[in-house]
């Protein structure tokens, strides 16, 4: 046994695990040690990795596989000796009361103390004020498309009316934090799958903020109660800052099972004590600014009752001194090749199960920000056909995730969505895909001490939940409650992380587990997201970039996307320090952003976003349908003119 391997082993269950097994062997004579040890062998012959299935629903402990799995490299029965940690850590994890810290509790508190404040400020206090959006300076448009209308013809081009209202709340009577909410609306949705896409640039920012240090994102009735998953899907809510789509998002996974939150996971906030700098008042074209992009379906059984909803969004801000900068990093997949082939940069996988990956590096040195009960960090996927997922301080190369692995994907029927050239993905074959993946990290040169988080579907730790079905009868009076459908519905489940401080140039690598859950009927069309949401801390003299990466399969041969914040440079570049770069690249922060990549980590294939403020509002505007927008702008241009 080795002892090194099992340091990073803090789970509950593993120091119950070794004191048992100490206790064991102090008080039990050898011949029967031997005895037992030869009995379990031949009992749990066929147990072949049950609690890691593709098909599982027992709670493991991802340490005790670590553990168990880093052992089989080391002895001969490890095959045996890791089944019977998996089964012994099932076991004791299904008769362990959950850790308060962990389920709805704490959430719910969170989400308690918002509403409370936001009832008492806002609505008994007067508190919301109507925007005048045209007046303000901010674009907007809304589009609804029925459920006619499918993601692959477009965007729909029916345009409604779209308010919006603010109010500002204050923690307490210092008014140094609090929260700037916003409620965008009203929405009338009839069921079907239809839906309801905004875009707002820019919205009002909160007055005295240094600092976001969490949000609140769901759909709303007409009396302020947030409305889950069913009847309201978010398909996607960005609340963009500086140009990054996922700086703060949520989508149709951010609600949990009702025992972990339900509802009160709409709201994520940093842990305490971090906040992500934000200034609107800085020159030069580099000002602080946040932007909505969201679209929303009423996944009700159409016919439905016509039901009125809103969309709220609130940002917490402080203005304290003492909070710790921080940034937001988002991991994509690789989107299918470029541009993206499928709608809302997804990738397709198979109906059967297996697994896509993505890499690259960190851009400075920094400590990913771990706070399982704020779900920091999380992962956000189409659940019906997701897993797994796990994140690794590695290349692919070095986990043995080699790129001849790679098929492109052979069961795709859908005929709106053919197949892109880089939909690839690594079908083991086997029984258990878990099992391959653990086995074949586990003989790399990274092994499996390179993991750093991990999520695995479970009847604790949900990642789908069944509802009920409901009907328009008497008992169900309102409409948001009724023609729900039933089945199985997206949940955020839990992503547990290990401490995890890198250097900048260091790699990392994001592996999912795609397939079709036994639970859920076909579905048609199997296009994944997967993307690894971290809020991460600097430790050296710079603080990163706020980014998203569509990472490649591997770095040296294919193109990687990065998205960047418009307004953050680096320090120095090949050692030259940025005031004594050429004005021109200065002037250019996505060239100079581009090269800093090539450059500093080596990659030749380098695509780059960054959108200014200006550059924003030609991306919301372009392509999109917003005749009223352009009618009330003309009007105020006329007014003006005349006067």
């Amino acid at each position: 046994h080795n002892p090194h391997h099992l340091r990073r082993s803090t789970h509950p269950n593993i120091r119950r695990e070794r004191e048992t097994a100490r206790a064991a062997m102090t008080s039990t004579v050898r011949l029967g040690a031997v005895c037992f040890g030869v009995f379990a062998f031949v009992f749990l012959a066929d147990f072949m990795f049950a609690s890691h299935r593709f098909t599982s629903r027992a709670v493991l402990s991802p340490h005790a596989a670590v553990s168990a799995f880093v052992d089989q490299q080391q002895r001969p029965d490890a095959g045996a000796f890791a089944k019977r940690v998996l089964k012994a850590d099932a076991e004791q994890q299904q008769q362990r009361p959950l850790d308060p810290s962990l389920h709805g509790d704490y959430r719910r508190a969170k989400m308690d103390d918002y509403t409370s404040k936001r009832t008492a400020q806002c609505d008994e206090g007067g508190g919301w004020q109507s925007v005048d959006m045209p007046r303000s300076g901010i674009f907007a448009t809304s589009l609804y498309g029925n459920r006619t209308v499918k993601p692959e013809s477009g965007y729909p081009e029916e345009e409604r009316y779209v308010g919006l209202q603010v109010c500002e709340t204050f923690d307490d009577a210092s008014e140094e934090s609090g929260w700037k909410i916003y409620r965008i609306g009203p929405f009338v949705g009839t069921g079907g799958g239809d839906w309801h896409q905004v875009w707002l640039h820019p919205i009002p920012h909160p007055e005295q903020a240094k600092f976001i240090t969490g949000k609140v994102t769901g759909p709303v009735d007409e009396r302020g109660n947030f409305l889950g998953h069913p009847p309201i899907y978010s398909h996607h809510v960005h609340v963009e800052v500086n140009g990054v789509q996922h700086c703060i998002e949520a989508h149709g996974d951010t609600t949990c099972s009702e025992e972990k939150g339900g509802t009160s996971c709409y709201l994520r906030s940093y842990p305490e004590g971090y906040g992500l700098p934000f200034n609107p008042n800085l020159p030069d074209g580099k000002a602080d600014y946040i932007a909505l992009d969201f679209m929303l379906n009423d996944l009700r059984e159409f016919p439905a009752p016509p039901m009125v909803f809103y969309e709220e969004i609130a940002l917490k801000w402080s203005a304290r001194e003492d909070v710790k900068e921080m940034s937001t990093a988002t991991m994509h997949m690789s989107s299918g090749g470029s541009p993206h082939p499928h709608p809302f940069s997804t990738t397709m996988v198979t109906r059967r199960p297996g697994f896509l990956w993505s890499t690259s590096r960190w851009m400075v040195d920094g400590k990913l920000i771990v706070s399982q009960q704020d779900h920091f960090p999380w992962f956000h996927a189409h659940r019906k056909f997701m897993q797994g997922a796990w994140a690794f301080a590695a290349t692919p190369e070095d986990l043995g995730l080699t790129h001849a692995l790679l098929k492109v994907v052979d069961d795709n029927v859908n005929p709106h969505q053919p197949t892109a050239h880089n939909d690839l993905i690594w079908n083991p074959e086997v029984e258990d895909p878990v099992q391959a993946l653990m086995d074949r990290v586990a003989a790399s040169k990274a092994g499996l001490e390179s993991l750093r988080c991990w999520m695995l579907d479970s009847d604790e730790e949900k990642g789908l939940e069944f509802v009920n079905g409901t009907d328009a009868s008497r008992a169900y009076p309102e409409a948001w409650h009724q023609n729900w459908i039933e089945g199985w519905y997206d949940r955020a489940g839990e992503f547990h992380c290990d401490e995890w401080s890198f250097a900048k140039g260091e790699p990392y690598t994001v592996v999912s587990l795609n397939g079709l859950d036994d639970r859920v009927p076909d579905l048609g069309l199997y296009t994944q997201h997967g993307a690894f949401l971290a809020a991460y801390e600097p430790t050296g003299d710079q603080i990163g970039p706020t980014l998203e990466v569509y990472g490649a399969y591997k770095e040296s041969q294919d193109s990687t996307l990065y998205v960047f914040q418009h307004n953050w440079s680096p320090k120095e570049m090949n050692g030259i320090p940025y005031e004594l770069l050429p004005e021109e690249l200065r002037a250019d922060n996505k060239a100079l952003n581009e090269l800093y990549i090539q450059n500093e980590f080596g990659v030749d294939r380098v695509q780059m976003q960054g959108r200014d403020y200006d550059g924003e509002t030609a991306f919301f505007i372009n392509g999109r349908t917003h005749k009223y927008y352009d009618d009330a702008m003309a009007e105020l241009k006329r007014k003006k003119k005349a006067k």
